[in-house]
Formats: structure tokens, C-alpha cells, sequence
């Protein structure tokens, strides 16, 4: 009989936990196949094979490595880090073994894609279906930065890929998140930096993180240009002041336009991060194939554990 998989990890996944039991109800078969499992296995059969599944979920790879034991004679800063590297990509060859053992058709989001999605690609792929995004270039210099500036009073400084968070040994947590740069700020920036994401900052009425699943958006506001913490990046959570959020429903037109673009993508869920401007206008600023639901699931009353859970069963069943 056909399941479904669920690639994901350990801990950390409370969606994932959620969606499991609401496969469990339903009584959907499924096997969840955790990164840190495979670090148990002692052969290739052990693997999830094609056969077995119609439907395969790819939600996350792994939370921590376990520790594998391994030491020097000498501490070594440039050697613990390149054997760390090659633990990650040893892991890789066989995380992605799965993806190639397994027919395209039967995953959730095309795999391939999800793991080399690009935020220049995404926001041209946008572009080309109508949707609004905000002027945008890479950069290298405070020459061009000032450049660009003129146009505006505010620019947006972000990386190119996904940002990172960094822990130091004291287990002091650092996240990265968006920068404004602006006259002020623009003292601190080095003639010369690493290739970085320059936007423009759109002055924003609400943010709207939305939830895209096989055709469906479940939307949500979120007032977070009301708390100085959130203003910029409403991942800077302010715990003791949390941003106000409500359901939200997109334009129509808005929502054939980002349903195009996920298809073009390969993509059935996903978040959509967009921001509606205080004249009224809607500016798409990225999609994350991964990002958490849990936050537009719970607080909307959307159940889209649930719905997603539901989704995969009556795949099943037209499987068999």
C-alpha cells in the first residue's frame, strides 16, 4: 500500500509533529524519515524506496549533526572547519540519493528546486507574472550604494541566500536579519563588502505572510510597523509586545498571478512574504518553499495541518 514520506528532523518541527497526527486520524499510512536517522543505517534498503510511496513531503534535512567522535591531536581552527565541511557533504550525498531514488511526480515541491532557489531568480520569476517587487541590485561598494540611495530616502540590506544564526560558546544567540541603510547609517558601511541584496524599502501598511498550498492561500496580516522591533524585519519577534495578526484575503487577481508563480517553480506549498503598501499597492518580496506555517496556521484558525493532512490522503487514495 502507498504512504506518504515526510522528510524532516528530530526536533524543532512542531508542524511536522502536528501533521502526523492529523495523518494518524485520518488513518493515512506514512513514514516520517528524520536527517538524524541516517546516521543509523547499515544498508541502502533501509532507504525509503519508490514503490513503497505516492506522496513525498520534503519539509527539512536536519536540526544538529550528532556527534560522530572524531578528534585531533592539536587543536586547529582551518582543519576542525574543513572536516566539518566534509561532514556536511558526505551527508549531502546521501540526504540526496533520496531525492533521486524517488519519481518526481510524487513530491510535494520539486526537491531540485528547493534546494537551489534563488532570491534574484524568485523576484525576476515575479516580475515576468506582473507582481510588484522593489527595485533591487547587488552591490559591491559604498560608491554604488550612495548611488542608489538618491532615488530614496531608505534602502534594505539583505543577504543573497537565507540568513544564518550564530551561537557563540558562552550560548549567546545571533540572528541576522535585515538592515536599513539610510543617510545616517551610511557612515558604517566599508568602501568595498562582500556581494550583497541593495532594495529599495517600501514603506509598508501591513505585512502579509501567506501560505500557499496545492492552489490555496491562507493569508495573514500582520501589523508589525506599529513596534520599533518589527518595523524593518517582523523576524525580530518582540515577545513582549507581539505584532498583531489577523486572516487576510489577497485580490484575485493578485492570487492567479502568485499561483502561476509557484507552478513555474515546481512548488505546491510554500510562504509568500508580500507587503501592501499605505497607497494600496501590493509588493511581493520573497518565497521560502519551507517557511514555517505554524504562525499563519494557529492564529487564523486555518488548521492547515489539518487541511494538508487531508490533501495527502485523498492523494493516497487516488494512488490505489
Amino acid at each position: 500500500m502507498s504512504k506518504v514520506l515526510i522528510l524532516s528532523q528530530a526536533s524543532f518541527e512542531t508542524s511536522t509533529d502536528y501533521l502526523c497526527k492529523w495523518l494518524g486520524y485520518y488513518a493515512t499510512p506514512y513514514k516520517r524519515l528524520n536527517g538524524e536517522d541516517l546516521f543509523m543505517i547499515n544498508s541502502l534498503s533501509e532507504l525509503p524506496q519508490n514503490d513503497d510511496y505516492a506522496v513525498v513531503w520534503y519539509r527539512r534535512r536536519i536540526h544538529k549533526f550528532p556527534n560522530v567522535g572524531y578528534s585531533f591531536r592539536e587543536e586547529h581552527f582551518e582543519n576542525d572547519r574543513t572536516l566539518r565541511d566534509f561532514l556536511n557533504t558526505e551527508f549531502r550525498a546521501l540526504f540526496f540519493y533520496i531525492l533521486e531514488k524517488i519519481d518526481l511526480n510524487k513530491w510535494v515541491n520539486n526537491p531540485f528546486v528547493f534546494n537551489r532557489i534563488n532570491k534574484l531568480h524568485v523576484l525576476q520569476a515575479a516580475e515576468d507574472q506582473g507582481i510588484l517587487i522593489p527595485k533591487t541590485e547587488v552591490m559591491t561598494s559604498k560608491t554604488a550604494l550612495v548611488g542608489f540611495l538618491a532615488p530614496y530616502k531608505k534602502l534594505i540590506l539583505k543577504p543573497l541566500s537565507e540568513v544564518i544564526f550564530l551561537q557563540d560558546e558562552g550560548d549567546m544567540h545571533f540572528n541576522m536579519l535585515s538592515k536599513v541603510i539610510d543617510e545616517k547609517t551610511l557612515k558604517y558601511v566599508p568602501q568595498q563588502f562582500f556581494p550583497s541584496l541593495v532594495q529599495q524599502a517600501i514603506e509598508k501598511k501591513m505585512e502579509i505572510r501567506v501560505f500557499y498550498l496545492y492552489g490555496r492561500f491562507y493569508s495573514m496580516a500582520i501589523y508589525s510597523q506599529n513596534n520599533k522591533n518589527t518595523k524593518t524585519d517582523f523576524r525580530n519577534y518582540d515577545h513582549q509586545r507581539p505584532n498583531r495578526t489577523v486572516p487576510y484575503k489577497l485580490p484575485q487577481g493578485l492570487e492567479r498571478k502568485l499561483d502561476a508563480l509557484m507552478k513555474g517553480l515546481g512548488f505546491n506549498t510554500g510562504s509568500i512574504d508580500l507587503i501592501l503598501t499605505p497607497e494600496g499597492d501590493y509588493v511581493f518580496l520573497e518565497i521560502n518553499p519551507e517557511g514555517q506555517f505554524g504562525m499563519v496556521s494557529h492564529p487564523c484558525n486555518y488548521f492547515l495541518e489539518r487541511e494538508m493532512a487531508l490533501i495527502f490522503k485523498e492523494k493516497i487514495s487516488n494512488e490505489a
